[in-house]
């Protein structure tokens, strides 16, 4: 995208705006954060005033807004309009989802209280993704406004406690999540009437080699899963499946761990202190290394040290760090049932 449509995209505070159009002086939008990217941006939008007026339409671009609610709405609370036509809802649970073509013109009223995230996902990265899969592309994502959907809902809580930190989302976590959310979208909303191709086995010996090669140059995850596939002279959905194959998860996931075992080397071999740690390997923060160790090994790293000091052996460590980057829930990428096409 160019600048110019970056600023005319419906997500972050341009989303807000859009919302607040048409609206008493006394609506407001109590809090917008989002990550952007390219392929994809996130953004969450909480008003406790509601939306109580129609808004203003969106101006027209090739993408999509999926939405999932964080909160219950209440039956004939939502109302909308897509070129004219009027669509009045039932009861909208948590984690239901809306998707809103920005090709259309639309536009929305909901008087009661509002907590949602909302992906936007342009076309182009839609048709990068089916294009890759070899199947045809997407002409249109639909589901039935309110649909609950315990997958989409998932991946979405998970984010939630990282999205005012952009800088955690890094390059290949960013990938990794749009292929998860798009391969999702694609498979249950896309209308496909294509079989997905299978793909059986995993990496050839040389790939694996090579694709241990690029994470030791890059521990700290600012690498492209195009650029892995690229080297294994794969497709990115094809890499993905046979990457999870050869190792049992995700790349990014696989990074995670490697950075885990560093720390638990660390933990028996230094009497560094926590925040030590963090930044030799590449957490931003001590809480940052405490949350993610806990949800990989069961233990903080405090107590699981105390548990393990009878093997401690103190050496001399290096402190230089790795390239700072704090992961996000390390569960995420291997706990959700999502399938990814291939």
């Amino acid at each position: 995208m160019t600048a110019s449509s970056n600023q005319a995209s419906a997500y972050g505070a341009q989303m807000a705006k859009y919302f607040t159009m048409n609206q008493p002086p006394t609506v407001a939008i109590d809090s917008a954060v989002s990550v952007v990217r390219p392929q994809m941006a996130i953004t969450r939008l909480i008003a406790r005033s509601g939306i109580p007026e129609r808004t203003a339409s969106i101006p027209s671009e090739k993408a999509y807004v999926v939405s999932v609610h964080l909160n219950h709405a209440n039956s004939g609370e939502w109302e909308l309009w897509t070129d004219e036509k009027y669509t009045k809802t039932g009861t909208w649970p948590i984690g239901g989802v809306a998707m809103c073509d920005l090709e259309s013109n639309s536009s929305i009223r909901n008087p009661g209280p509002i907590d949602w995230i909302h992906y936007h996902v342009p076309r182009a990265t839609l048709d990068s993704l089916t294009d890759d899969a070899g199947l045809p592309g997407v002409k249109r994502l639909h589901c039935v406004y309110g649909t609950p959907d315990s997958a989409l809902n998932h991946l979405t809580q998970s984010i939630l406690p990282c999205l005012n930190k952009p800088e955690m989302f890094s390059q290949l976590f960013m990938d990794s999540f749009t292929l998860m959310i798009c391969s999702h979208l694609v498979g249950r909303y896309g209308q496909l009437r294509k079989d997905i191709p299978q793909f059986k086995g995993g990496l050839a010996p040389w790939q694996r080699r090579r694709v241990l090669e690029l994470f030791q140059e890059h521990p700290d995850g600012e690498l492209r899963l195009a650029t892995l596939a690229q080297e294994c002279r794969l497709s990115v959905s094809h890499f993905a499946r046979s990457f999870r194959t050869s190792f049992g998860t995700s790349p990014h996931h696989y990074l995670i761990l490697q950075r885990i075992e560093i720390a638990k080397a660390l933990l028996l071999e230094t009497n560094n202190p926590l925040v030590e740690i963090a930044a030799q390997t590449g957490f931003s923060d001590q809480a940052a290394l405490t949350r993610t160790f806990a949800n990989v090994v069961g233990a903080a790293p405090a107590k699981w040290r105390r548990e393990h000091s009878s093997r401690r052996i103190f050496v001399q460590v290096s402190k230089t760090p790795f390239p700072t980057n704090t992961e996000i829930d390390p569960t995420l990428e291997s706990a959700v049932p999502v399938t990814v096409l291939r």
